[in-house]
Parts: structure tokens; sequence; C-alpha cells
């Protein structure tokens, strides 16, 4: 990494748990908090330490250090979360310098806190914005000031700034996408080349794969039963799943009734669940010890055929695998804002698509994760993708303008396609 650019003008300032003389480096160069706005808009005095905040840039919930990390995080070996999406861990511009602005409280941040932000990041000298942060529907006219996004955006952009913005993840429902000034760039959500894939083998030798984070042992084969009751209506009071891996049908049920199904088919004695759903936001939910794995209804329907033409019917899971490669077809995540953009239909929104389901980077250290290293997934996670290929193309070419790196993000594709069966190896 090269040295502080001579152009740069921005400090770290000091704060709880922050000391800049110990956390800034040649790395993080400028660390700043904003929250006079916030203060000012209470109705009465806040209490930061009560609400577990920190008055200082360092990041309390893991939101920011996540996003940060998927930006510029540099080079770091043999990361994995318990195992799974195992290698090495890289931001998109890991040899960039790095600069917080830290605007959010209770997740949320006032008008004032974003254009002060704004104004101090645009004197500071920086070269790229990632935003991961959004302002409810619906949407402001984009030189309405209360729209602090768009707003402050417009004047970075005029000083030469891209700004990269998160999209939301109010999906699937049509006209959903925020952040919406032709100015920014808006990113959707998509998934990834990597998969996190749990086997399910019946007493047949039929194998299924299904999503998951499991993370036990094997289970060898066990008994299975197929619930009486939907997923979302099983109780801890069940006493046939006692010693037997459940299959239960969602009908109007989505990721946290399933999440409750497990734990009460765990209460019940219950060897694991294997539930059907439509969709999911993201797997961490069931990372677990105790096997849960999601099915499409197709795959529920052969194991529920299997379980009626044998009297005595076994399953077994493994812990899930890590897959990847082109052969893990990509998709738009199902939470991710859609188009058209309500303020205006001329202009397209999102702008592009990048990695935001199950995205492994770096939080702060604690019980859920001791190795620094966690799951996130939202608009969030894809914005600082596009940030850091910004940063990859200001590094490339200095002159150009927000426009043309923009212009060169959205019109550059890969036609390739690979046709070619997929195989996975359950060993």
């Amino acid at each position: 990494m090269g040295p502080i650019p001579s152009k740069w003008k921005g400090f770290c300032q000091s704060g709880d748990k922050f000391n800049p003389s110990k956390h800034c480096n040649n790395k993080l160069i400028g660390a700043r908090y904003f929250i006079k706005g916030f203060l000012a808009n209470q109705e009465k005095p806040f209490n930061v330490t009560e609400n577990n905040l920190l008055l200082s840039p360092r990041d309390s919930d893991g939101h920011g250090t996540h996003c940060a990390s998927i930006a510029a995080g540099s080079l770091v070996t043999n990361v994995s979360y318990d195992g799974l999406a195992g290698g090495t861990a890289r931001g998109g511009a890991p040899r960039a310098h790095v600069a917080i602005y830290k605007v959010m409280w209770q997740d949320y941040a006032v008008t004032s806190d974003v254009l002060k932000a704004y104004d101090e990041a645009i004197h500071d000298g920086v070269d790229v914005l990632s935003l991961s942060l959004g302002i409810p529907l619906p949407q402001l006219p984009e030189v309405d000031p209360s729209d602090s996004i768009d707003y402050g955006a417009f004047h970075a952009v005029a000083h030469g700034i891209t700004v990269v913005s998160a999209g939301g993840n109010d999906g699937p429902k049509y006209q959903t996408i925020s952040n919406v000034a032709p100015w920014v760039i808006n990113v959707a959500a998509s998934t990834l080349d990597r998969s996190l894939l749990t086997p399910i083998i019946l007493g047949n030798d039929q194998i299924f794969m299904g999503p998951g984070m499991y993370v036990g042992d094997d289970t060898g084969f066990v008994d299975l039963t197929i619930s009486p009751k939907e997923c979302e209506n099983i109780t801890p009071n069940e006493t046939w799943v006692e010693g037997k891996m459940v299959l239960c049908f969602t009908v109007e049920g989505g990721e946290r009734e399933i999440v409750k199904a497990a734990n009460n088919v765990y209460s019940a004695g219950g060897l694991g669940l294997i539930a059907t759903i439509k969709t999911y936001i993201s797997l961490a939910l069931y990372h677990s010890n105790f096997p849960v794995v999601l099915v499409t209804y197709d795959v529920a329907t052969e194991i529920l055929k299997y379980s009626y033409f044998h009297e005595d019917p076994k399953v077994r899971v493994k812990p899930t695998k890590t897959c990847i490669g082109k052969d893990i077809t990509t998709y738009i995540a199902f939470f991710s804002s859609r188009g058209p953009n309500s303020l205006s239909q001329a202009v397209l929104k999102p702008d592009i698509a990048a990695p935001g389901v199950d995205i492994l980077a770096a939080v702060p250290p604690s019980l859920i994760s001791p190795n620094g290293y966690g799951f996130g997934s939202g608009t969030s996670m894809a914005c600082p993708h596009i940030a850091g290929v910004a940063a990859l193309l200001k590094s490339l070419h200095p002159n150009w303008s927000p426009a043309a790196i923009k212009s060169a993000l959205v019109t550059t594709g890969d036609l390739k396609i690979l046709q070619k069966e997929v195989k996975y190896s359950v060993d």
C-alpha cells in the first residue's frame, strides 16, 4: 500500500474505545462521527451508553465494519465462518486507504448529520463514497435537502467524487428502489457463485442438496417423519417428532416461522428439520449444530413420495458444504428493491447488481463470531462491492469523472455462458 495521498486533509477523531494513535494507520486514515443532529432530534436527553452505542467512530453493531471490509479490506488468509465459505478474505480494493464517516445511530440517521458528513468527506479529499443507507419510501425529489443522500451526493459528484449507494431491501415489491438520483450509482443485491449446500440422503440412496448452514456431525441414517402440520404450526409439545428427522411444508410462513419450527422440533426431541421455502434472505439464520435444511417444493415432494412407499423411511443429513464456481447460478436477491424508478421512470434504476447474499466479511469480534468474520445480507453488502471496483478504476484512471466510472461499470459485461451439467460430491 502506498503512502497517504498528499491531498488528504482528513483526520481521526477520538472517542469511546477509539484512540487515533492506536487505531488509525496507513490503512485507516480518517475516522469521524456525526451525532449533533441526532441528539437535537431527540425529545428527551439521550444516553448513548444506556443504548449500547459508542460515542466515537467505532462500530457497535457490525454493519459499518462489514461494509468497509467488503469495499477495501486487506487480504486475510484462512478465513471462514465455522468452516464454511473458507478462503482468503479481501475487499474490492484491498490496497485502498479508508476513511469512515459514522452517521447512523439506533439504525437511522438525520439529514443534518448526513449532509455534514458529506461536506467533511468532500473537504478531506475522498475519491469514492460508499453509502449503505437509505431513506424510507416515498421517494423525495432529488433536489429536496430532506433527501440527504441524493442531495449530498450531488455536491460530492460536482467535486469529482463517485458516489455509490444501496438500492434498498424492500423487494420484490414494485417501484421500491431508493437512492434514485441519476448522478448516483445505485446497486441491487444478487447471489454469488458460491452456495452453501447440505446433502440429504434418503434410505433408497436418492441424494438431494438443500441450502443450509449445518455445522454439526453427520447424522447417519435416522427415522424420517412427515409433519401433519404446516411448518409454521409446529409447537414444542409435539410428541410425534421425538427421535426423528421432520419434513414439513410451509404455506404462509417465511424464515422466522422456519426458525421457530426448528427450535420447536429441537425442544420436542426431534433430530432435525427439512423445510420447504420459496426463497430466503440469508442462510445465517440457520447456522447451527442442529440440522435445518431448506428445500424446494419439488424436492420435498420427492422426499414425501419416498416416505409413502417405504414402510420404515430413513434419511441422513451431512454437514453443509461450500460449493464454488461458474456452475452456481446467480440471480437477483428476493429482498432487493425493484424498479421502475418512482420519481422518473426514464431514469433506469438500479444501475447495477453485486453480491449481497450471505457475504462473509469482517465484524467486531464477539461470542457469535470470535474470529471477527460473519455473514451479512442486503444491498448494504452489495454497495461496497461496486465502491471497491470504482476505487480500482479511479486508481487506474485518476482523471476519469464519476460519469465515466459509472459508464464503464454499467456498460461492461461478460456474455460467456458455460453449458454443462452441475455435479456435486457428498463424500
